[in-house]
């Protein structure tokens, strides 16, 4: 008989989990998954442009949505070519900074509870959906490859809030009022 443990809301047992595991190409994101999975440009935009001129606030809440993917989630991919170093690269240096622990975040979500020779396959595409995708289409595919195990789109909706919040406390509005009027020269 099968040992059970008790780990995060879920129920696992000892024996091998089944995976179904499948190649996502583009994912639609589940309503179930994305309905608890913030959306990370809305926070940024609602973060960044508290404070500031509807028309400095305009100009972040178009570079951000301008990243979207086509499925309305933003990728973390856009972020790639913004540097670290606050008002060099504009505002959306502070996305980066916010986003920084998300694929961490997301893939040990998604692998708790797997054995090791399970959790390469899980990182690697939940962390290449994420880039390439979103947070939701990332959750809702490993949702769809671990069936019979509840991975809780609520709590990692969560741990990325604190996350955020966390990786944000630190800047303050006059931070990214100067790097929006930098990022403008």
């Amino acid at each position: 008989m099968a040992r059970r443990h008790e780990r995060a809301g879920k129920v696992l047992f000892d024996s091998p989990e089944e995976l179904h595991l499948f190649d996502p190409g583009a994912m639609t994101p589940a309503p179930h998954v994305a309905e608890h999975i913030p959306d990370a440009g809305a926070f940024f935009v609602d973060w960044a442009t508290r404070g500031l001129n509807q028309d400095r606030a305009r100009e972040i809440e178009s570079a951000v949505n301008g990243r979207r993917n086509q499925n309305g989630w933003f990728p973390l991919e856009t972020l790639d070519s913004i540097g670290s170093r606050g008002f060099w690269r504009g505002p959306l240096t502070y996305l980066a900074r916010m986003t920084a622990d998300d694929p961490r975040i997301l893939q040990e979500w998604a692998c708790d509870g797997l054995r090791d020779e399970q959790v390469g396959r899980i990182e690697a595409t939940v962390d290449h959906l994420l880039h390439q995708q979103g947070h939701a289409a990332a959750a809702t595919w490993a949702v769809a490859v671990r069936p019979r195990t509840y991975l809780d789109a609520e709590v990692l909706g969560d741990r990325l809030l604190a996350a955020w919040e966390y990786n944000l406390g630190s800047i303050r509005a006059k931070d990214v009022a100067k790097s929006v009027r930098r990022w403008n020269r």
